[in-house]
């Protein structure tokens, strides 16, 4: 299991102990932690829980969430790697197991699983929610719905409730790294346009996961001022839409732009927890309305500047070999034999 986390402690600990709880008999967690503000405390608990061999815990300055991600699976020894992140929480301890069982085809190149956020409201429309889940739009959008209903083939893949087995990052690579959000498509992208015509993503409700979305820390998606996350949208087209599907973005440019708006506008109003009043949501829209085109032109204009003077931002992060960390077993059987090659 991959984990990332970045000042999150507290829910770090709480989930850790869920996953160290899970019924199985072979299974190794992956902590790529990256926390600036640590309390001691925690740190206690946290030392407490890594002194269980399943338990690995590696230390990093803030690498962002995919680099965090890929950082993680290269750290990974297992055949089948499956992510969640400190935020979120498995349901049952047979979480893993039932992530497990759908990859007796080997023909399944990944799953995700279902959310279940506490308090949300059902879904206005049920049927497009199971028709759409995991898919893209016209535009190369990901529409979500992971809290519907049906198991199904699906065109896409979640960075938390999900799994991956090795052999499809070796053969596709990991997640872009140029993005600071919508992190997930860019490996999806490249599945569905080399994927085997009898190969498939699955979305399955019965592997279930708890999503906290109150839990402070983390990359502040939902504190985020309008316009700031307006600037991540409009990264992300650029160096990740705009890559992978040049032509369509081109073409199309005027539409990412409104697209931007209506996504921007739709998360102040559902997904933000900065505005969580109707007149700081009408206030917030407003002030969004009034900068966008400009600040759209500013941030134009400065990544034009940025790609001609450094180039293109690379993509298609390569699995490399695996990184094994011996464990003190290891060692003690090394040592005589090097001992003995020495000699």
């Amino acid at each position: 299991m991959v984990v990332r986390s970045y000042n999150r402690l507290p829910a770090l600990i709480e989930l850790l102990a869920l996953l160290l709880a899970q019924d199985h008999d072979s299974y190794e967690i992956v902590v790529v932690e990256q926390s600036t503000v640590c309390g001691p405390d925690e740190i206690a608990q946290l030392d407490a829980l890594a002194r269980d061999p399943r338990l690995r815990v590696l230390q990093f300055p803030p690498l962002g969430g995919p680099a965090a991600r890929n950082t993680g699976v290269r750290h990974t020894r297992g055949d089948l790697l499956v992510f969640i992140d400190d935020d979120d929480l498995p349901v049952g301890t047979d979480w893993l197991r039932r992530h497990e069982g759908n990859f007796t085809d080997a023909k399944c190149l990944g799953v995700t699983g279902q959310f279940f956020e506490p308090n949300a409201a059902p879904y206005v429309n049920l049927e497009r929610a199971r028709r759409d889940v995991l898919s893209f739009n016209k535009l190369k959008w990901q529409r979500v719905f992971a809290r519907t209903d049906q198991k199904k083939r699906v065109e896409s893949l979640m960075g938390g409730n999900a799994a991956i087995p090795r052999t499809t990052l070796e053969r596709f690579g990991l997640w872009d790294e140029c993005t600071p959000i919508e992190d997930e498509p860019s490996l999806a992208y490249r599945i569905n346009a080399a994927k085997q015509i009898d190969e498939y993503m699955l979305f399955d409700p019965e592997v279930k996961m708890i999503r906290r979305l109150d839990v402070p820390g983390g990359m502040g998606k939902r504190t985020m001022s309008g316009p700031f996350y307006a600037k991540r949208v409009f990264t992300f087209l650029h160096n990740i839409i705009g890559h992978y599907f040049p032509l369509r973005f081109v073409l199309l440019y005027p539409a990412y732009m409104y697209m931007c708006i209506y996504h921007v506008t739709q998360w102040i109003c559902s997904d933000s927890i900065k505005h969580r009043t109707l007149v700081q949501r009408v206030a917030a829209v407003a002030g969004f309305y009034a900068v966008f085109f400009p600040l759209w032109a500013y941030w134009l204009a400065s990544w034009t500047v940025k790609r001609v003077v450094r180039g293109p931002h690379a993509h298609r992060p390569e699995l490399d070999a695996r990184v094994v960390v011996p464990t003190d077993e290891d060692v003690a059987i090394l040592a005589p034999a090097q001992n003995a090659v020495a000699s």
